[in-house]
Parts: structure tokens; sequence; C-alpha cells
């Protein structure tokens, strides 16, 4: 099984390092939505992609961080990472009205730009 360092998504950690993993996180989103926009590649083609990466990259990460990996060491790797995928998907549930709300900010502020460059 995968070391209790490896979970990113431990409060403590990331606020002993400082804010690093939300840095790390901006600029992955950065170089993403610039891949997507090159590739015209859509959101949700994109987080399907991203998807199967963070798939592929945990079942890499246990078979060679472990010293014996083994088919049902990965499984239960696997359940571990179900839960703390259903567990981010919960806190996402969670900021939903203001993610929403964040979301239509940011179109009126769009469309205000767009109208004020027609004229």
């Amino acid at each position: 099984m995968m070391s209790d360092e490896d979970d990113v998504f431990d409060e403590d950690a990331e606020s002993e390092a400082g804010g690093e993993l939300e840095r790390h996180r901006e600029e992955l989103y950065e170089r993403i939505t610039e891949f997507m926009e090159e590739e015209d590649i859509s959101e949700a083609a994109a987080s399907y992609l991203l998807l199967d990466a963070a798939l592929t990259m945990r079942m890499t990460a246990y078979g060679i961080g472990v010293e014996n990996p083994s088919v049902a060491g990965l499984k239960l790797d696997l359940d571990r990472l179900q839960r703390e995928v259903a567990d981010f998907i919960r806190l996402a549930k969670k900021g939903a009205e203001e993610f929403i709300r964040n979301a239509k900010e940011m179109r009126a502020a769009a469309e205000e730009e767009d109208e004020a460059e027609e004229e």
C-alpha cells in the first residue's frame, strides 16, 4: 500500500507545504488549458483524459513504489483512490453554490468585455 506521505489530500501536509500544492495545481491547470486550446479539446474530453492519466499514474506509483507489488495490493490501492476521489467530489459538491456564483460572474464580465469591444 502507498505510504501516508503520498496522501496529497492530507490537510496538514498541504498547510505545511505553504501552499505549494496549490501553486502546482494552478500551474498544471494553466498548462492543461493551453494544451486544450492548441489541440481544440473540449472540457468534457479533457476531464476524461485527465481521469485516465490519474488512474494510470496511481497504478504506476503503486507498481514502482512498493517493495513487492501484487494484484491484490493494487486493487486495495485502487479502492483507496476511489474513496479519496469520492471525498474530493463531496467537497466539490459542498462548494457548488460558490462555484456557480463565480462562474456566472465570470461569464457576465466576459459578455460585458465582448460588448465593449464591439462598440
